[in-house]
């Protein structure tokens, strides 16, 4: 009986240990809540493309957005975890080509 309590012990401790890790990985907002998020700040926007990105081990969604009578476009930098907009940028139609040239 005294070598089961530390046994029981342990696989508890793993069994929580698992269960936070994977509740963690579920904090991630999806694509959609990104392009919303996107598409409060830009009013009157029309997503063009998302994608999930990553830089300095952090995840983030970068949407461009189209306004309409404008030739530039807005990038919004979103954090994957909060859902917070880390960063708004102007795309001149030079660096949308730029871009697509990258990838």
């Amino acid at each position: 009986m005294k070598n089961l309590i530390p046994v029981a012990t342990l696989l508890l401790l793993l069994v929580f240990a698992t269960f936070t890790r994977a509740a963690g990985h579920a904090k991630q907002i999806s694509k959609a809540q990104a392009e919303q998020i996107a598409l409060q700040k830009i009013r009157n926007g029309r997503i063009e493309n998302s994608e999930l990105q990553s830089a300095h081990g952090k995840q983030f969604w970068s949407v461009d957005v189209a306004r309409p009578g404008s030739k530039n476009g807005k990038e919004v930098h979103i954090d994957a975890a909060t859902g917070k907009i880390l960063k708004v940028s102007t795309e001149k139609p030079g660096d949308r080509a730029e871009e697509g040239l990258k990838r």
